[in-house]
Formats: C-alpha cells, sequence, structure tokens
C-alpha cells in the first residue's frame, strides 16, 4: 500500500511486531490512524523505516482528565495498512 501523508488507514501487527505495537493498534486504532510523517531510516528504530501516525479515536490520556488523539512512530517492518474496515 502506498504511504500518503494525511491518508487514514487500518493496521494490523504482524508476525514481527514487538508488544509495543501490538498494544499501540489495540489501544488506539478501533477508527485507524492518520498517516502524519514518512522516515526511510528513524534513529528511533535502528535505521528501520517507520510511519509517525495519530489515532482517530481520542483514547490516550491528556494527563488533566480528558482524552486526545495518540501521536507517535511505528516502524513500517511491522504492520500492514489497509484501507477500510478494522477486522478488530
Amino acid at each position: 500500500m502506498e504511504i500518503k501523508i494525511g491518508k487514514t488507514v487500518f493496521l494490523k501487527h504482524n508476525r514481527s511486531a514487538c508488544n509495543r505495537t501490538k498494544n499501540r493498534i489495540r489501544e488506539h486504532g478501533s477508527e485507524g490512524f492518520v498517516i502524519k510523517m514518512f522516515v526511510p531510516g528513524s534513529g528511533l528504530f535502528d535505521g528501520a523505516p517507520a510511519i509517525l501516525f495519530q489515532s482517530v479515536t481520542e483514547s490516550a490520556s491528556d494527563s488533566r482528565g480528558g482524552r486526545e488523539n495518540w501521536l507517535g512512530w511505528i516502524p513500517v517492518g511491522e504492520i500492514d495498512m489497509c484501507e477500510g474496515e478494522s477486522d478488530a
């Protein structure tokens, strides 16, 4: 699938995904994620390509008792992206 900034996608973790990736998809991905940025070599993941995602749902704590969108990096090699409905 094409990585296009601003596109909303649903994520599934693949067999090589770490627990962090699995948890982020489970906790914040019920309505999908918006692609915010792509880097072909991320220092966060030993030079692996990564995508900055923002969740559509407001499921992350804003530390003031409210909710906000989750924003974070996920390595490309740990996910499969698809358009349309989630399988969750």
